[in-house]
């Protein structure tokens, strides 16, 4: 398919966009986990950053994405603070996802192409509400919507690396943005809070004569056509519930079977997130499709680690992917409905299911800790506590406390660290001023 000039136009504008979007990521990632607090969180984000010494002024280039990133890494000229090496590279990743986001969401008749593409799936809000065309505004705030969720796991996915946390700054107002776009939004979900297959709705019945009592519907709730706002918010409010229902789940099984935290609670919060946007039943593929994500990375990891082309920790966190899980979902969600359509079309015994999955891993872990008992691998014993997450964000608050607690307004005063016998500290944690 040849791309049309507008189109390259537009993806270029979005790349650019991309970087300027990707500095401010960068500095959402180094701020955000100093506040337990969201609103202190994110005051301290919009915050200017303060000079600190005898610092030239910044020049104009310095604001400038990548290249202006890359000319003060090392020593921000704005206050001292460190800029990592990273941060140039984090801006034109970031570019690059926001292109991939407009490529996979948009319809091509918004940008003059000549296909026409179906929104999600086959229950789109255009079929599903009888709607002839889709409008620039509907389609944008779409694309603005899901960009949202992609920016926010950008976040959430470089602190979780960093520090082994996700912030509430990173997840709750990511949240609401969720609730209330759906709720505006009206057709930006990707499938409707139900669907079923009345046939196969027929068949358990006959299977099980107590599901009698299961409501006749067709193929999904007809209220769906009459309340469109409620049934976004309903749609959105079963992705959050099930989202985080699922990982908390397996956190307090975990708990109980293994004797130590299986899932952190910021993968509760983060999971409950991504369920307000994207509904229940994506959420509940992106939960089977992280540990899927999770062996590729570790197999690739493994390759460079013995090629001794790349240094990797020991462990990596979780929450980067359910983050990875999350965009293959979205970006791929009309070649991946059509392979799991008949596994959620199942109706009540799609819920039957569930149940019996959950059985299942309750078995499996007993299991996994009895074969471990069986070849001598003694349990987990958690003599001093653990090392949980809310024991890692302590550790990083303390190590974040303010240098100069005082109200003495000359604070750009170099002596302050060397008179208070901290200067050889500093110098050693590479954050001197």
């Amino acid at each position: 398919m040849t791309w049309p000039v507008p189109y390259l136009f537009i993806c270029g504008g979005l790349f650019l966009l991309g970087l300027i979007l990707g500095r401010f990521l960068n500095r959402c990632i180094i701020r955000l986990p100093d506040h337990f607090h969201v609103w202190p969180a994110w005051k301290w984000v919009a915050s200017k950053e303060e000079r600190v010494g005898h610092y030239p002024k910044s020049s104009w280039h310095h604001a400038l994405p990548v290249w202006g990133t890359s000319r003060i890494i090392g020593r921000s000229p704005f206050s001292g603070r460190r800029k990592l090496s990273r941060e140039p590279w984090l801006e034109i990743l970031n570019g690059i996802l926001v292109v991939i986001t407009f490529v996979c969401l948009m319809p091509p008749e918004q940008w003059g192409g000549c296909e026409q593409a179906s929104v999600v799936s086959s229950f789109n809000a255009q079929q599903l509400f009888g709607w002839q065309e889709l409008s620039p505004l509907f389609c944008w705030g779409r694309f603005i919507f899901f960009l949202i969720l992609v920016e926010t796991l950008f976040v959430a996915t470089f602190i979780d690396f960093d520090l082994w946390i996700i912030p509430d700054g990173v997840t709750v107002p990511a949240m609401f943005v969720g609730f209330i776009g759906q709720f505006l939004g009206v057709g930006f979900f990707m499938l409707p809070v139900w669907v079923q297959d009345p046939s196969m709705v027929e068949f358990s019945k006959q299977l099980f004569p107590v599901l009698e009592l299961w409501p006749q519907m067709g193929y999904f709730p007809q209220w769906i056509l009459y309340n469109h706002h409620w049934h976004a918010l309903a749609m959105s409010t079963a992705g959050f519930i099930v989202g985080g229902g699922i990982v908390w789940a397996v956190r307090i099984i975990g708990h109980l079977v293994l004797k130590r935290e299986a899932m952190g609670f910021g993968d509760v919060i983060l999971m409950a997130m991504i369920g307000s946007f994207i509904g229940w039943q994506p959420v509940v593929i992106v939960f089977f499709m992280a540990p899927v994500m999770a062996l590729g990375v570790i197999l690739i990891v493994t390759i460079l680690r013995s090629l001794s082309l790349w240094k990797f920790p020991a462990e990596l966190p979780y929450g980067p992917y359910l983050s990875l899980a999350t965009l293959f979902v979205v970006f791929g969600w009309q070649q991946i409905w059509p392979a799991v359509e008949r596994i959620f079309m199942m109706g009540p015994l799609l819920i039957m299911f569930a149940g019996l999955m959950l059985v299942f891993l309750v078995m499996s872990l007993f299991a996994l800790q009895l074969l471990k008992r069986l070849i001598g691998i003694e349990a987990w014993v958690d003599e001093e506590g653990g090392w949980r997450s809310a024991d890692q964000l302590h550790f990083y608050m303390g190590n974040k406390n303010d240098r100069q607690p005082t109200d003495w307004k000359q604070r750009s005063w170099s002596g302050i660290a060397a008179s208070r016998g901290k200067l050889h500290e500093r110098h050693w944690r590479g954050d001197c001023r």
